[in-house]
């Protein structure tokens, strides 16, 4: 993943202050590498106009950091207007910050070895049965994936982060349940890995892992209040408010797919509602609309496709137009009650480009009240699906250098 290296020349400041010289500890080393990771590299007289302190009290906790391992001075910036020698960035060392991910789908499970620079540092996949009564099958995969990529040396990992299509209580390591993996419902999961590695091991649900993943490395860095939203088979939410991942009792928040946007009529949902949002802006709406309308490969229609098509058919065109509708409703909901500055749409809708994205924000910003619609900005995930993986990661980063989401309940899962 490329440097993103801000050219700001006044920072914002940091959402507290440092301590005291004679109180550098732990804290002060949390606030600094939460700086970085919600503005990339930057340099001591960055840090230092953002503590409002002295540069030599971030030189000693920048030093103690460089001799650490954890951080490591990038090459001077150059072409920054500023007068004088050109600043030299700190930023985390290549094997800093060193975290097991996985990220779970239905079959499949992504393992990767992710750094804090949200560098994936190898990678690999494994199938298993999604439809198995246990979490056996699952948690086998991840072990399995987990021994390929971890380091020879288990010193050098801070922890194992897992995403998982459901609802999950990170600070006990229970799920909840699961529509796409029905048999990982208890604390199976988090059991089984933890038993084969020694670090902490954490588990969240996928759609909030992939908000911590554009947190740190994504669309969401630097922005303190946004909107990570999955779309195609599910739709999912991972919210940001002032920097906070919000989890809700028990995990139980975001499960906006679920709120009811057909009051009369509608139809029933897997979850056992009707009139969900899920009924009217997925992939199993969008399919079965296209195959009442006759359209070719019905079956397999996703957005991608759907867009190529809408330019020579006006039936796709118009199923096209209806499918940004729908999504919008959902979107125009979450903008009006929550006002996130940004909304990052994963999965289906990144295929759809720019030609869906421009409808959804055109849509979403027509249903929401005149004051507020301008202030709404969507947009595609550059991460989009690795988004997961990177923010499993970012769930033992956060739990590990206490940067605002272990505020809101990351702890380790037992």
């Amino acid at each position: 993943m490329a440097d993103r290296r801000p050219e700001r020349t006044d920072p914002p400041a940091f959402n507290g202050t440092l301590l005291s010289p004679s109180g550098i500890g732990g804290v002060n080393r949390s606030l600094v590498l939460r700086a970085l990771c919600d503005h990339g590299p930057l340099s001591r007289a960055d840090l230092a106009r953002m503590a409002g302190v002295t540069r030599a009290t971030i030189g000693n906790i920048v030093q103690d950091l460089i001799d650490s391992g954890m951080l490591e001075q990038l090459e001077a910036r150059h072409g920054t207007g500023l007068v004088g020698k050109p600043p030299k960035p700190v930023w985390f060392a290549p094997r800093a910050g060193l975290c097991g991910a996985a990220a779970l789908g239905r079959g499949v499970c992504e393992v990767a070895l992710v750094n804090a620079r949200g560098d994936v540092l190898d990678a690999t996949a494994h199938e298993f049965d999604p439809d198995a009564d246990s979490a056996a099958a699952a948690a086998d995969a991840i072990v399995r994936g987990l021994q390929q990529v971890l380091p020879g040396s288990l010193d050098e990992l801070l922890g194992i982060g897992i995403a998982v299509p459901g609802v999950c209580d990170t600070q006990t390591g229970m799920i909840h349940g699961s529509g796409q993996l029905p048999g990982l419902e208890g604390t199976e999961l988090v059991e089984q890995v933890s038993s084969a590695f020694a670090p902490a091991v954490l588990v969240d649900n996928d759609a909030r892992a992939q908000a911590l993943g554009e947190k740190w490395f994504g669309e969401g860095r630097g922005v303190g209040s946004f909107a990570s939203v999955q779309t195609g088979h599910g739709l999912g939410l991972g919210l940001v408010l002032d920097g906070l991942i919000v989890r809700g009792p028990e995990g139980f928040s975001g499960e906006l797919g679920h709120t009811c946007v057909v009051a009369i009529g509608g139809e029933p949902c897997r979850c056992g509602l009707r009139g969900c949002w899920e009924t009217i802006a997925t992939l199993r709406w969008l399919r079965a609309e296209a195959a009442a309308l006759g359209l070719p490969d019905a079956d397999s229609l996703d957005a991608s496709t759907l867009v190529a098509r809408a330019t020579t058919d006006t039936a796709a065109a118009d199923l096209l137009d209806r499918y940004a509708d729908n999504l919008a409703i959902g979107l125009a909901n979450l903008g009006t009650l929550m006002a996130p500055r940004r909304i990052i749409l994963h999965g289906d809708a990144v295929g759809g480009g720019e030609v869906l994205r421009a409808a959804i924000e055109a849509k979403v910003r027509a249903r929401m009240l005149p004051h507020a619609a301008d202030a709404v900005e969507i947009s595609l995930s550059a991460l989009d699906q690795r988004a997961g993986l990177l923010g499993a990661a970012g769930l033992v980063l956060s739990e590990t250098f206490r940067l605002g989401a272990g505020a809101a309940g990351i702890g380790r899962a037992r």
